[in-house]
C-alpha cells in the first residue's frame, strides 16, 4: 500500500508542476475570450469522459507504465507545440490556443483511469472504499503542493501581467524558462514509474509478497500532514496583504523584510 501511495504522491507532484504564465498568456497574448475558454473547458470534460469509457472497455490489459509514460510524453508534445508557438508569436489565435490542447485530454484521460486501476487492484474485500479514498486523497493532495512549488520557482522570473504586456524577447525567454522547468518536471515524474507494477498480475504479487512496514507507514502519515499543513498555510498566506508577497505564497519576495502594502 505504501509503495502505491508513494508513487501516486511523488508522481503527481512532479506531473503537477505547471507554469504561472499560463493564464496571462491566454488573456494577453492569445486574446482568449471567457466564453471560448468556458466552452473549451466543457469540451475537455466530454472528451475525457469518452476516453475513460473507451479505456475501460478496451484498455484493461495495457501496460500501466507504458501508458502513463506515453500519455505524459503526448501531453508535453501537444501542449508544448501550442505554448511555444504562442510565446514566440509564430501564430496567436484564441481558437488555436484553446482548441488544439483539447487533444491533451486523450492522454490525460488514459493516465487518469490507468492510475486509478491500481487502487482497485490493491484493495481487499470489504475495504475497497477506504483504500480508494486513501490513494485518491494522497493523489489529490499532491496538486496544491505542486502548485506551491511551481509558483515559488516562477516567482524568480519576470512573468507578471505587466511584464507580459511588454511582449519583448526578454519576457518571452522568461516565460519559456518557466515552461522548460514545467516540462522537465513532468518528464522527471516518469522516473518514479518503477514504484508502479506494470499490470494487475504484478500488483497482486506485490500485494501477496510485499509485506508491511511500520516505518514506511509512519513516513506516509508524516508526509501527508506536512504537505496538507504546508499547502493550507501557503494558501492562507496568499490572501493577507502582510504575507502575500512571500515567494512560497506566490509573491515576488519581501522588501526590507516585509511586504509593501499599497494604500
Amino acid at each position: 500500500m505504501w509503495q502505491i501511495c508513494a508513487f501516486k504522491f511523488v508522481n503527481q507532484v512532479f506531473a503537477g508542476i505547471s507554469a504561472t504564465p499560463s493564464s496571462p498568456m491566454a488573456s494577453i497574448w492569445a486574446d482568449v475570450e471567457p466564453l471560448n475558454d468556458a466552452l473549451s473547458g466543457v469540451l475537455s470534460y466530454v472528451i475525457m469522459s469518452i476516453v475513460i469509457a473507451s479505456v475501460g472497455k478496451w484498455g484493461l490489459n495495457w501496460n500501466w507504465r507504458w501508458v502513463i509514460a506515453l500519455g505524459t510524453i503526448g501531453i508535453i508534445l501537444i501542449d508544448g507545440t501550442v505554448i511555444f508557438i504562442t510565446i514566440w508569436n509564430v501564430f496567436r489565435n484564441q481558437w488555436f490556443f484553446t482548441g488544439v490542447p483539447l487533444a491533451d485530454n486523450v492522454p490525460v484521460g488514459i493516465r487518469f483511469i490507468v492510475a486509478t486501476y491500481c487502487a482497485v487492484e490493491i484493495a481487499d474485500v470489504g475495504n475497497e472504499g477506504a483504500t480508494y479514498g486513501l490513494v485518491t486523497t494522497i493523489s489529490n493532495l499532491a496538486s496544491p503542493f505542486a502548485s506551491v512549488l511551481y509558483k515559488y520557482i516562477d516567482s524568480f522570473f519576470d512573468v507578471s501581467q505587466d511584464d507580459m504586456a511588454r511582449d519583448d524577447d526578454t519576457v518571452k525567454w522568461q516565460v519559456s524558462y518557466c515552461y522548460f522547468i514545467s516540462y522537465s518536471c513532468k518528464l522527471a515524474a516518469l522516473g518514479w514509474l518503477f514504484l508502479l507494477p506494470p499490470q494487475k498480475a504484478q500488483m497482486q504479487e506485490l500485494k501477496r509478497r510485499g509485506g508491511s512496514s511500520k516505518l514506511a507507514g509512519g513516513i506516509l502519515i508524516v508526509v501527508f500532514f506536512v504537505a496538507l499543513t504546508f499547502s493550507v498555510t501557503t494558501n492562507f498566506m496568499s490572501v493577507y496583504p502582510s504575507t502575500k508577497c512571500y515567494r512560497i505564497a506566490g509573491g515576488k519576495g519581501t522588501v526590507n523584510g516585509s511586504c509593501p502594502i499599497k494604500k
